[in-house]
């Protein structure tokens, strides 16, 4: 450390007095840092042992990373361990100067990629695949393209797969596999680089985040209903978050030498999941590792600690840990067509512009899936192929998932009747456009005004709009999913879901339930054709209340997810789960997001008195040795609803925030003009504001029922007939 300060002293001195300036010094010892690097995390020797998951214990898991952001995580661990390096030897203020030689790294290869560079020194080769690493994650084929030119006619006409080029200034900005936003600007960790904050802001150790949920979270089986809102709600927005948000969990590479000329193809083929089950899995499997602490006493579970692992590390720079969202960030319906080639290529047939079904059971079904290793139940009631592969979480997500195909296919049959020479891309293209607008749509006029106030929806200028265009589409806008938003805010949908899913036939009477406890990943619950598949499933979510949206979570939330039939304690505590991924990602105590959202500041638990019931303080205080230490997302479970809203004013402007930025920064929004983007005319707009509702998308797409509620979100409203509800007409879309 003693040899390199005078080399550190000079950058400093350097970098105060004029710009960053790349000396062949600072370029050595940042590749240094990176073989360094590259020699702890890949050197055989180092590997730890049985870090990943054996046979014999199948881990389920929800985020799975795909080749691309394995690739990401692979320059993301190098970077973090680099930087520790760094720092550890040189202090915090070296980190522009490493960034710095990274931006010069970078234009370098560019040069080579383009042919103008000579040959590369074999000692250049190992920290360029690093940074090269991203662009070359495909194995057979290539699942993600980077376009080279995104003013074509291709990114003028057509919102590609990926989000590339949504942003023509930015074409990376909110596309599948890129960073989260931080809405305060940074992470909080407590290195301040990525290290989970465990202690109190008194010295004292943090709670664990099982014991926050038994202790606030409980509900203790008194289950209380929302007295409006019905379980489709839940769904619907589970449907938005499976759309924009898709963190990967970290993997780990299992393989005894990484020789980098075939690092693509390891990460590829590579790349298993992590058992995080042993409370010193961090120290003896992986620092990827966060197992949440179980008491001795706990109900349910009887074990020591509850499996987790942490988000795929995907930074690019030295510096902070930083995560990525794998699916596009925008509203585009990924849950439908994916976020990169493969995933779209998966579901469409490639005839008539229309998406793949099954219908081998006399009624449609997305397509099967015979090589889902995340599925529980086997053959023959395997799970599905979707957009996005959480679409069997849970039984009561292939209804929509299945509308949502269903309407597709419906509209590509309507545009090849009257356009008979149109080709099959052309049909796919028009129609995924048409169905990404009336989701929009849906998700602005029905979703969000049942659970946002009427003044938020003002103020973020969320409302859609009467007869004309919207002209606020900023290019300067990132549109990608906040940290906050993915890990706390829009999860507050946990609390809304029921410990059961009745079924209701098409008359309204009871046709069966089933537990969301026991059918995580369980796809069987679909394959029941003697009683309707799953419309009944459909029906039940419309006309039967779900949760009220407080602080407390149903018994299949707290206990059984991913639990497997048959062994209790198999699974893990969802709202554990939230209260740790908030640690993880380095989200920042509740309170500061309180006063920045114009909440008045908090020094000590009475401070909360404006925005908290008198009980909920207590039980805070009976958890939390004070109140900088309140996590996100139990904050915002705690806080009371605003007037009009299912949320207190924290969680409302996080999530009215987000969707905002996904309003004003995507270049394709359904009622956007945009210059050079072939966006939707005014006529297009109004044939969607007026004749598109999701009770109509429902009824259409249903072979049962004939009548529907009139407010869609709302169980108590009264059924009208289906055939009384407007019907967009494609003949509009058609020029």
């Amino acid at each position: 450390m003693v040899s390199f300060l005078p080399i550190c002293l000079i950058f400093f001195a350097v970098h105060r007095i004029s710009a960053i300036e790349v000396t062949e010094e600072s370029e050595r010892i940042v590749e240094d840092a990176v073989m360094r690097a590259l020699e702890s995390l890949y050197n055989p020797d180092n590997l730890p042992q049985n870090n990943a998951s054996s046979a014999g214990e199948r881990i389920v898991m929800s985020q799975q990373a795909n080749a691309d952001s394995k690739s990401a995580q692979f320059t993301g661990e190098v970077l973090e361990e680099a930087t520790r390096t760094l720092v550890q030897e040189f202090g915090m203020d070296i980190l522009p100067v490493a960034n710095e030689v990274i931006n010069k790294w970078k234009v370098e290869e560019e040069q080579e990629n383009d042919g103008n560079a000579t040959e590369v020194p074999e000692t250049r080769k190992k920290r360029q695949a690093v940074f090269r690493i991203k662009r070359q994650s495909g194995g057979s084929k290539k699942c993600t393209t980077h376009p080279s030119n995104c003013n074509d006619r291709f990114h003028t006409t057509t919102r590609s797969i990926t989000g590339h080029c949504n942003n023509r200034e930015n074409p990376e900005l909110g596309k599948s596999v890129s960073p989260l936003r931080r809405v305060l600007g940074g992470a909080f960790y407590a290195d301040g680089l990525g290290q989970m904050r465990t202690r109190s802001v008194t010295g004292a150790e943090l709670p664990s985040a099982r014991l926050i949920s038994n202790v606030l979270h409980d509900d203790r089986n008194n289950q209380v209903f929302s007295a409006n809102i019905n379980h489709l709600h839940m769904i619907i927005g589970q449907f938005i978050a499976h759309d924009v948000v898709f963190i990967p969990s970290s993997v780990v590479f299992n393989t005894k030498l990484i020789l980098l000329s075939l690092i693509p193809l390891l990460l590829a083929r590579n790349g298993g999941q992590l058992d995080c089950s042993a409370c010193n899995s961090p120290q003896r499997v992986s620092g990827n590792c966060a197992p949440i602490r179980v008491s001795l006493n706990d109900r349910y579970f009887k074990i020591p600690c509850m499996r987790l692992t942490r988000a795929l590390n995907g930074q690019e720079n030295f510096g902070v840990r930083s995560q990525i969202g794998q699916n596009s960030h925008f509203l585009d319906l990924s849950t439908v067509y994916g976020s990169s080639e493969c995933e779209m290529d998966s579901v469409r047939s490639f005839r008539d512009g229309k998406l793949k079904t099954f219908t081998g059971l006399g009624y449609t079904l997305p397509p099967q899936n015979f090589n889902d290793t995340n599925c529980q139940s086997k053959a023959p009631w395997v799970c599905f192929t979707c957009g996005d592969f959480r679409n069997s979480l849970h039984p009561a997500l292939i209804p929509i998932h299945t509308i949502f195909i269903k309407e597709h296919n419906r509209l590509a049959d309507l545009v090849r009747s009257r356009r008979r020479r149109m080709s099959d891309e052309e049909i796919f293209q028009l129609v995924r456009k048409i169905l990404i607008g009336m989701w929009q749509h849906i998700v602005y006029n029905e979703y969000l005004p049942k659970y946002l106030p009427q003044r938020s929806l003002r103020n973020f200028d969320l409302q859609p709009l009467r007869n004309r265009v919207h002209l606020g589409y900023k290019p300067k806008q990132d549109p990608s999913i906040s940290a906050e938003f993915a890990a706390a805010a829009f999860r507050f949908g946990h609390s809304q879901a029921r410990f059961d899913f009745p079924r209701l036939n098409a008359a309204g009477r009871p046709a069966g339930n089933y537990d969301l406890g026991h059918d995580i990943f369980y796809a069987d619950q679909n394959y029941l054709s003697g009683i309707g598949g799953w419309e009944p499933v459909m029906n039940g979510m419309v006309r039967l209340a779900g949760m009220k949206s407080d602080r407390y979570f149903s018994f299949g939330i707290r206990n059984q997810m991913f639990e497997i039939r048959g062994r209790n304690g198999s699974g893990v505590d969802l709202v554990s789960v939230n209260i740790q991924r908030g640690r993880d990602l380095g989200l920042h105590p509740y309170v500061m997001y309180r006063q920045f959202v114009g909440l008045s500041p908090v020094s000590k638990f009475n401070d909360l008195n404006t925005t908290f019931s008198k009980e909920n303080i207590n039980a805070l205080r009976s958890v939390y040795s004070d109140p900088m230490d309140i996590d996100l997302y139990t904050g915002i479970m705690l806080e009371e609803n605003m007037a009009g809203a299912q949320l207190g004013p924290t969680g409302v402007f996080l999530i009215a925030e987000q969707f905002k930025a996904l309003k004003t920064g995507d270049r394709f929004f359904y009622e956007s003009s945009v210059a050079n983007t072939d966006n939707f005319n005014l006529d297009e707009m109004n044939e969607i504001r007026q004749n598109v509702t999701l009770a109509k998308l429902i009824c259409t797409n249903m072979d049962s029922i004939n009548r529907i509620n009139t407010d869609i979100f709302d169980f108590r409203s009264n059924q009208v007939a289906c055939s009384t509800l407007p019907e967009i007409n494609i003949n509009t879309f058609l020029r």
